[in-house]
């Protein structure tokens, strides 16, 4: 008796314990995924500063051509280090979702109620819905960012052995399709990053 008593005991202390870490895992989640939305706004804030600096130099604003292509390159180099950081971000909050995902749907399984088995997988599927939005965001806010550097930097390289007037000038058409272009993106981040915040606000109720 004394045995089936101190078992019972020690399934129920093993619960609680997963419990506890289940309920840590969710915040460690939350906070991912709060990390991986800020990356995203990070880094279309460095990039919109990225384009004002090219763009000082194209309409010809620039006091100092030569010190202003030279900032311009560091302001490349920092947008990238932020498009960087959002892919490390995601990748750190899709680990933390997978062991979350695997516990939890671990411990539905093992209740032995239909009908809470029931909720706590439907609950579980809801989690993976809002989390599966955020995780879109972070991918899909990369790829824009890596697409639109990857032209800016075109037209960056295009200047570095040619910054005169002349040159400038003749950069102006690629440059204003280039600005046509990052309103659209800018746009697009910002739906994005509106579903994202949606969605992390909705991680945070469950």
């Amino acid at each position: 008796m004394r045995r089936t008593i101190a078992f019972s005991a020690l399934l129920l202390a093993g619960s609680f314990v997963s419990a506890q870490e289940g309920i840590n895992q969710a915040e460690t989640l939350i906070k991912k995924s709060e990390q991986t939305v800020k990356a995203v706004t990070e880094a279309r804030q460095q990039l919109e500063k990225t384009l004002a600096s090219y763009n000082t130099i194209v309409d010809g604003k620039a006091a100092d051509p030569k010190a202003a292509y030279k900032d311009l390159g560091k302001a490349v180099n920092d947008s990238e280090d932020r498009a960087a950081d959002v892919t490390k971000r995601k990748d750190e909050m899709d680990a933390e979702a997978a062991t979350l995902f695997a516990s939890w749907k671990a411990s539905s399984d093992s209740i032995v109620s239909p009908d809470l088995k029931k909720k706590s997988l439907l609950r579980l599927d809801e989690t993976q819905g809002s989390y599966g939005k955020i995780a879109a965001a972070g991918k899909e806010a990369r790829g824009e960012y890596d697409a639109f550097l990857g032209s800016l930097k075109d037209q960056i390289t295009f200047l570095g052995h040619d910054l005169n007037p002349s040159a400038i000038a003749s950069l102006k058409p690629d440059a204003a399709k280039l600005n046509d272009r990052a309103k659209k993106m800018f746009l697009k981040i910002d739906g994005v990053s509106t579903t994202a915040t949606a969605s992390l606000d909705a991680l945070r109720q469950k």
